[in-house]
């Protein structure tokens, strides 16, 4: 999940800039908290019990203002991305000199807020990472994993096959993908498919039947071994929710 802090003294612009990237970040699938701070005070005492992966920090407001915030913030976490809001080009230097992810100028661009956040994912590509970038048609597509129903592989082409984009069609080796998605939730049960096991219906022979109906078969080699760690992904599922 993505920390993002938005410190902003004026709530319209405040309110604006959360409706932008609750929409970029819905937009890429990508899990998310959000929170706004009309000032930098409360921000900074809190920091250290409450930090961020990305901070968009104001540069004009009261007691103390974004540059200063920002050297602060910069002391308490030399990781933290930060990228400065502002409707004037003369704190570019300062930016810089704090290596700030960015400098957004107001009005804002919903644009350049988009190739930001693009810009933060690529550079921080999460540990825990719970989605896969592919190219699609030429384009950049994010998908999160918990979309995913299970990829298929038919020659130089995989099909991913997913709850909310219908198929996308990926130019690429499963195994490179399989190697991309290492998530306990993926199971390899066949030279060919790539199952999301949160999406298993059931067992019936030698094939997983998915949510959506699709008959997956299950390769001879192993395949004792592969139905147990299926059934054992499902028992810690349900340990797990209860």
């Amino acid at each position: 999940m993505i920390k993002i802090a938005i410190c902003e003294d004026s709530d319209i612009e405040r309110k604006l800039l959360q409706r932008l990237i609750a929409f970029f970040m819905s937009e890429k699938g990508l899990d998310y908290k959000l929170e706004t701070f009309e000032n930098a005070e409360v921000l900074i005492d809190g920091y250290e019990d409450n930090p961020f992966d990305l901070i968009l920090l104001d540069i004009h407001m009261g007691k103390i203002d974004g540059v200063e915030a920002g050297r602060r913030l910069r002391k308490l976490d030399e990781n933290v991305e930060i990228a400065y809001c502002t409707s004037s080009k003369e704190f570019a230097i300062t930016a810089y000199e704090i290596h700030a992810l960015g400098y957004l100028l107001k009005p804002y661009e919903p644009v350049k807020i988009g190739a930001m956040l693009d810009y933060f994912v690529q550079k921080h590509p999460q540990n825990n990472q719970n989605y896969i970038e592919v190219k699609s048609k030429r384009k950049s597509v994010i998908i999160p994993y918990k979309e995913i129903i299970y990829l298929e592989s038919d020659n130089k082409v995989v099909y991913i096959h997913t709850t909310s984009r219908g198929d996308v069609k990926v130019y690429n080796k499963l195994d490179n993908l399989e190697e991309q998605m290492r998530d306990a939730r993926f199971l390899r049960c066949h030279q060919s498919y790539l199952v999301n096991m949160d999406y298993v219906a059931g067992l019936v022979d030698f094939d997983f039947i998915m949510m959506n109906e699709d008959v997956i078969p299950i390769r001879k080699s192993g395949r004792k071994l592969l139905v147990k760690r299926y059934e054992d992904y499902y028992k810690r599922s349900i340990k797990e929710s209860d």
